[in-house]
Protein backbone atom coordinates (compact mmCIF):
# COMPACT_ATOMS: atom_id res chain seq x y z
CA UNK A 1 0.00 0.00 0.00
CA UNK A 2 1.38 3.50 -0.96
CA UNK A 3 2.35 5.69 2.51
CA UNK A 4 2.63 9.14 2.54
CA UNK A 5 5.46 10.68 1.44
CA UNK A 6 6.40 8.18 -1.21
CA UNK A 7 7.50 9.61 -4.40
CA UNK A 8 5.34 9.68 -7.43
CA UNK A 9 7.58 7.23 -9.33
CA UNK A 10 7.55 4.97 -6.06
CA UNK A 11 3.42 4.47 -6.45
CA UNK A 12 3.50 4.63 -9.94
CA UNK A 13 6.02 1.42 -9.66
CA UNK A 14 3.86 -0.30 -7.04
CA UNK A 15 0.39 0.13 -8.58
CA UNK A 16 2.05 -0.88 -12.13
CA UNK A 17 2.58 -4.17 -10.13
CA UNK A 18 -0.93 -4.38 -8.67
CA UNK A 19 -3.02 -3.32 -11.97
CA UNK A 20 -5.34 -5.91 -13.74
CA UNK A 21 -6.83 -4.15 -16.08
CA UNK A 22 -6.14 -1.46 -18.58
CA UNK A 23 -9.71 -0.36 -19.50
CA UNK A 24 -11.19 2.54 -21.86
CA UNK A 25 -13.00 5.41 -20.65
CA UNK A 26 -15.98 4.18 -21.74
CA UNK A 27 -15.25 0.28 -19.78
CA UNK A 28 -14.77 2.23 -16.48
CA UNK A 29 -18.13 4.57 -17.10
CA UNK A 30 -19.94 1.70 -17.14
CA UNK A 31 -18.66 -0.27 -14.38
CA UNK A 32 -19.86 3.04 -12.62
CA UNK A 33 -23.09 3.32 -14.17
CA UNK A 34 -24.08 -0.16 -12.65
CA UNK A 35 -22.87 0.56 -9.42
CA UNK A 36 -19.63 -1.18 -9.40
CA UNK A 37 -15.86 0.14 -8.02
CA UNK A 38 -13.08 0.17 -10.08
CA UNK A 39 -10.29 -1.24 -8.50
CA UNK A 40 -6.57 -2.16 -10.03
CA UNK A 41 -7.10 -0.61 -13.15
CA UNK A 42 -5.19 2.08 -15.59
CA UNK A 43 -8.20 4.01 -16.97
CA UNK A 44 -7.32 5.54 -20.38
CA UNK A 45 -9.27 8.61 -21.77
CA UNK A 46 -11.94 11.18 -19.95
CA UNK A 47 -13.87 9.38 -17.52
CA UNK A 48 -16.78 11.82 -17.09
CA UNK A 49 -19.38 11.43 -14.53
CA UNK A 50 -23.19 12.92 -15.53
CA UNK A 51 -21.96 16.37 -15.89
CA UNK A 52 -25.75 18.14 -14.53
CA UNK A 53 -26.98 14.91 -12.80
CA UNK A 54 -27.81 13.43 -9.53
CA UNK A 55 -25.57 10.10 -9.17
CA UNK A 56 -27.42 7.93 -7.16
CA UNK A 57 -24.84 5.60 -6.92
CA UNK A 58 -21.58 5.26 -4.63
CA UNK A 59 -17.88 5.78 -6.45
CA UNK A 60 -14.68 3.83 -5.10
CA UNK A 61 -11.75 4.58 -7.03
CA UNK A 62 -9.13 2.56 -5.37
CA UNK A 63 -5.55 1.44 -6.41
CA UNK A 64 -5.98 2.78 -10.32
CA UNK A 65 -3.76 5.27 -12.39
CA UNK A 66 -6.51 7.48 -14.22
CA UNK A 67 -5.91 9.81 -17.07
CA UNK A 68 -8.73 12.54 -16.90
CA UNK A 69 -11.29 12.18 -14.26
CA UNK A 70 -14.50 14.90 -14.96
CA UNK A 71 -16.98 15.52 -12.61
CA UNK A 72 -18.87 18.85 -13.02
CA UNK A 73 -22.07 20.31 -11.66
CA UNK A 74 -22.18 16.38 -10.16
CA UNK A 75 -24.59 16.08 -7.41
CA UNK A 76 -23.22 12.94 -5.62
CA UNK A 77 -26.07 11.39 -3.50
CA UNK A 78 -23.57 8.82 -1.90
CA UNK A 79 -20.42 8.93 -0.40
CA UNK A 80 -17.18 9.04 -3.22
CA UNK A 81 -14.08 6.99 -2.20
CA UNK A 82 -10.87 7.54 -4.42
CA UNK A 83 -8.03 5.60 -2.64
CA UNK A 84 -4.35 5.23 -3.36
CA UNK A 85 -4.79 6.44 -7.11
CA UNK A 86 -2.44 8.70 -9.19
CA UNK A 87 -4.59 11.07 -11.17
CA UNK A 88 -2.87 13.12 -14.28
CA UNK A 89 -6.16 14.98 -14.72
CA UNK A 90 -9.17 15.85 -12.17
CA UNK A 91 -11.99 18.36 -12.14
CA UNK A 92 -14.90 18.38 -9.27
CA UNK A 93 -16.60 21.86 -10.41
CA UNK A 94 -19.72 22.37 -9.22
CA UNK A 95 -20.24 19.19 -7.45
CA UNK A 96 -21.61 19.09 -4.46
CA UNK A 97 -20.94 15.69 -2.13
CA UNK A 98 -24.06 15.28 -0.51
CA UNK A 99 -22.98 11.51 0.77
CA UNK A 100 -19.03 12.70 1.41
CA UNK A 101 -15.91 12.60 -0.06
CA UNK A 102 -13.15 10.50 0.79
CA UNK A 103 -9.51 11.13 -0.92
CA UNK A 104 -6.77 9.38 0.32
CA UNK A 105 -3.14 8.33 -0.49
CA UNK A 106 -3.32 9.91 -4.17
CA UNK A 107 -1.12 11.57 -6.52
CA UNK A 108 -3.17 14.44 -8.97
CA UNK A 109 -0.55 15.33 -11.43
CA UNK A 110 -2.17 18.69 -12.55
CA UNK A 111 -4.39 21.91 -10.91
CA UNK A 112 -7.63 20.13 -9.62
CA UNK A 113 -10.87 22.22 -9.44
CA UNK A 114 -13.42 22.03 -6.79
CA UNK A 115 -14.47 25.50 -7.22
CA UNK A 116 -18.33 26.17 -6.15
CA UNK A 117 -18.49 22.72 -4.89
CA UNK A 118 -18.97 20.98 -1.38
CA UNK A 119 -22.37 20.77 0.18
CA UNK A 120 -21.53 17.58 2.17
CA UNK A 121 -24.95 17.65 4.15
CA UNK A 122 -24.93 14.44 5.31
CA UNK A 123 -20.98 13.20 5.54
CA UNK A 124 -17.68 14.00 5.89
CA UNK A 125 -15.12 14.92 3.66
CA UNK A 126 -11.74 13.68 4.49
CA UNK A 127 -8.94 14.71 2.25
CA UNK A 128 -5.44 13.19 3.94
CA UNK A 129 -2.31 12.14 2.95
CA UNK A 130 -2.52 13.17 -0.91
CA UNK A 131 0.44 14.68 -3.16
CA UNK A 132 -1.40 17.96 -5.18
CA UNK A 133 1.55 18.37 -7.72
CA UNK A 134 -0.85 21.76 -9.23
CA UNK A 135 -2.67 24.13 -7.34
CA UNK A 136 -6.04 23.22 -5.84
CA UNK A 137 -8.78 25.23 -6.00
CA UNK A 138 -12.03 25.79 -3.76
CA UNK A 139 -13.07 29.09 -5.04
CA UNK A 140 -17.21 29.48 -4.14
CA UNK A 141 -16.94 25.94 -1.96
CA UNK A 142 -19.51 25.83 0.76
CA UNK A 143 -18.59 22.80 3.52
CA UNK A 144 -22.14 22.18 5.12
CA UNK A 145 -20.44 19.32 7.22
CA UNK A 146 -17.15 18.49 9.17
CA UNK A 147 -14.24 18.48 6.80
CA UNK A 148 -10.59 16.77 7.64
CA UNK A 149 -7.46 18.27 5.42
CA UNK A 150 -4.72 16.40 7.02
CA UNK A 151 -1.30 15.12 5.72
CA UNK A 152 -1.32 16.81 2.60
CA UNK A 153 1.15 18.41 0.28
CA UNK A 154 0.04 20.97 -1.85
CA UNK A 155 3.00 22.05 -3.92
CA UNK A 156 1.16 24.80 -5.60
CA UNK A 157 -0.70 25.38 -2.77
CA UNK A 158 -4.37 25.71 -2.05
CA UNK A 159 -7.00 28.64 -1.61
CA UNK A 160 -8.80 26.54 1.22
CA UNK A 161 -7.86 28.69 3.98
CA UNK A 162 -7.88 31.82 1.87
CA UNK A 163 -10.50 34.78 3.29
CA UNK A 164 -11.59 36.34 0.14
CA UNK A 165 -12.08 33.26 -1.84
CA UNK A 166 -15.99 32.72 -0.66
CA UNK A 167 -15.56 29.52 1.06
CA UNK A 168 -17.94 28.85 3.93
CA UNK A 169 -18.11 26.18 6.72
CA UNK A 170 -21.02 25.64 9.02
CA UNK A 171 -18.30 23.28 11.21
CA UNK A 172 -14.74 24.53 11.59
CA UNK A 173 -12.36 22.77 9.35
CA UNK A 174 -9.99 20.43 10.62
CA UNK A 175 -6.78 21.16 9.56
CA UNK A 176 -3.33 19.29 10.47
CA UNK A 177 -0.03 18.62 9.17
CA UNK A 178 -0.21 19.48 5.81
CA UNK A 179 2.60 21.39 3.89
CA UNK A 180 2.46 23.82 1.33
CA UNK A 181 0.20 27.88 1.53
CA UNK A 182 -3.29 26.86 2.28
CA UNK A 183 -4.56 30.68 1.92
CA UNK A 184 -3.31 31.53 -1.50
CA UNK A 185 -5.92 34.68 -2.07
CA UNK A 186 -6.54 33.67 -5.83
CA UNK A 187 -7.62 30.59 -7.92
CA UNK A 188 -4.10 30.26 -9.48
CA UNK A 189 -5.42 29.16 -13.20
CA UNK A 190 -2.47 29.04 -15.74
Amino acid sequence: MFKFGKSLKTLKGLMTNRLVNNISHHQAKAFLDNGSSLHNCSINGVLEIDAGQEWEKEVVIENCIVENLRCLMVYFQKKVTIKNCYLKNASFNFSYFFGGLVIEQCIFNNYLDFEAGGHNDSGFIIIRGNQFKGFVNFCDCWFTSEVYVKENVFEKGTNICSKDQLISCDVPMQLALNSGDLSIESECRD
